[in-house]
């Protein structure tokens, strides 16, 4: 083949290899640009007041904002404040509705971004007369505190009773406060004119104990430790217990009560926290030794300064042999 033959096959080839490389350079660069935009999500969030007409603080009403099959909620405070999280920043309007037993469910579309205000006013079932609860709000709906109540009272009501776990009804006076742990079931009614309203009904829930909590640790190998921990609350029952391994969260139970093996050398600080669903926590803390279940440490005896020897030792061994080595079976 003559030079200017391999001239023209060379073009040729040069040619057809032209679009896939181009294209291939096209598609790095739109991926690169899908990468970038997912790192730049956001988040939102939504506050303000919860008042009832009379622009009283409405306690304990849940305001709840969906999005995208999903939702987030939390409940106003003692001054009626409320303040939702982890709400994506996106183009999509939200429904965010604030309820409150006894009273109407308000709703209302909303485009939100950062920080976005929005004040919800509720009208109460039974317009003329209703209750107020004021006390310190957990989770999930639980007061655990004890709570007063009181009425707001219209024009031309003559008088308010109420009944509170299906007992003798009491005329209302003033504020009174309500102190039992547990479900409490409220009803109320007016009279005007002689006249007595229909009977309205509302939920109070109230958690003032902690709940109780059991661990046993015993030692079942150089490097095993076998534990076993309970935990209940007859009230609100058990939300999940948390175990730390010298301060560091190691794992969650959800169910309760569990038995397992963790893998763990020598001298080390374990810690159980039980929580219930009202949010009340109680821990217990234990350090674990290499042939005890409980151990203390006494500065200047003879088993300290042994201890210190062996500690010595163990922090060489320490530089092949990881202290965590296995998880709860």
């Amino acid at each position: 083949m003559s030079f200017k033959g391999k001239k023209v096959v060379f073009l040729v080839f040069t040619i057809l290899l032209l679009p896939t490389i181009s294209g291939a350079a096209f598609l790095e660069r739109t991926v690169g640009v899908a990468v970038t935009s997912s790192m730049d999500e956001q988040e939102a969030s939504l506050s303000g007041y919860v008042t009832d007409i009379s622009m009283n603080p409405l306690n304990g009403a849940l305001v709840r904002v969906s999005f995208h099959e999903t939702y987030v909620e939390n409940y106003s405070d003692a001054f009626g404040y409320y303040h939702v999280e982890h709400i994506p920043l996106c183009y999509c309007v939200k429904n965010a509705t604030c309820s409150k037993q006894g009273y109407q469910t308000e709703w209302v579309l909303l485009s939100i971004s950062e920080n976005t205000t929005y004040n919800f006013s509720l009208i109460p079932l039974n317009l003329t007369c209703y209750p107020l609860f004021n006390g310190t709000m957990g989770i999930n709906g639980w007061y655990i505190s004890c709570v007063n109540v009181s009425f707001v009272i219209g024009a031309g009501i003559d008088a308010v009773f109420y009944q509170l776990d299906g007992g003798e009804y009491f005329q209302y006076t003033g504020p009174f406060q309500v102190s039992e742990s547990g479900h409490h079931m409220f009803k109320w009614y007016s009279v005007y004119q002689g006249n007595p309203s229909v009977d309205l009904c509302t939920t109070l829930s109230i958690e003032r104990d902690n709940p109780e909590l059991t661990v046993s640790v015993q030692r079942i190998g150089i490097k095993k430790l076998s534990v076993t921990i309970n935990a209940v609350d007859e009230t609100s029952g058990i939300n999940r217990a948390e175990l730390y391994l010298d301060g560091t969260l190691f794992i969650v139970f959800k169910e309760l009560p569990c038995e397992g093996v963790i893998g763990c050398l020598g001298r080390h600080n374990l810690t159980v926290v039980a929580i219930d669903n009202a949010g009340h926590s109680v821990n217990d803390s234990l350090i674990t030794s290499y042939n005890s279940q409980r151990y203390s440490h006494h500065p200047g005896s003879f088993v300290s300064h042994l201890f210190f020897v062996f500690r010595f030792i163990q922090q060489l061994l320490l530089i092949h042999w990881n202290i965590v080595s296995g998880f709860f079976l």
